[in-house]
């Protein structure tokens, strides 16, 4: 009796088991197929091939779309990121506020679910202290983001470059907030970044940027930075 009670127990929690995969391998497939065009457009956008506005546009607000459906494949999140950051590169503000305005809330939007399903990611919190400040530079909160980036990823040469772009359009505010995590940056790009591409990058500084750039410069010494007076080749 008790044999056949236990035999009973199983099959349930085997039945139930099944049925729980089967869900879940659903969801993910419903999930593979309805990402599967965004990741192509995206792919296409990420290998500098011409993908038309519309077809963007398209695409950016299916992926905007599924931030109801709460999906966190890196795979997907990285793709969704990829069309609504070109979606906003499209627009012009002067020309289209509402589709600005429209695109910027979305990519925020985004970005912020992008970032619950993954917290340590650099470049989605860099992307985000991007987004946000176009939309309103709040030099605390872009700061804070700003730090995040820095700190899970400080010595990583290619997120180091790209924040020195957006470090170059930040505000003063934002960058005297930010002060730790910027100091950071440039003393890690001036002191172990490629000078090449460290040369490139540094041809044009921002007036906000220059005396604290300056100021970097001048405290990592000469040996750090006699390099950059090299050629660099074709």
């Amino acid at each position: 009796m008790f044999g056949s009670r236990s035999v009973s127990v199983t099959r349930i929690v085997f039945v139930v088991a099944t049925a729980v995969f089967a869900v879940l391998a659903g969801r993910e497939l419903y999930a593979s197929i309805r990402a599967a065009s965004i990741s192509i457009v995206a792919e296409r956008i990420e290998r500098g091939e011409t993908v038309a506005d519309d077809v963007t546009a398209k695409y950016a607000v299916r992926t905007i779309g599924m931030v109801e459906g709460h999906y966190c494949r890196s795979d997907i999140v990285g793709a969704g990121v990829t069309l609504v950051l070109a979606q906003l590169d499209r627009q012009n503000v002067n020309v289209n506020y509402d589709a600005w305005a429209a695109a910027a809330s979305g990519a925020r939007r985004y970005l912020q679910h992008a970032l619950s399903c993954m917290p340590t990611n650099s470049n989605f919190w860099l992307r985000l202290a991007a987004v946000q400040s176009v939309i309103a530079e709040e030099p605390l909160s872009v700061a804070n983001m700003m730090k995040r980036s820095v700190a899970l990823a400080p010595y990583d040469e290619s997120m180091v470059l790209t924040r020195f772009y957006f470090w170059n359009d930040f505000t003063g505010g934002t960058l005297s907030a930010a002060k730790s995590a910027l100091d950071s940056d440039l003393t890690a790009m001036l002191k172990l970044g490629d000078r090449c591409r460290v040369n490139a990058a540094i041809k044009e500084v921002s007036p906000q940027l220059r005396p604290i750039f300056d100021r970097t410069w001048a405290s990592v010494g000469t040996g750090a930075t006699a390099r950059f007076q090299q050629r660099c080749g074709k």
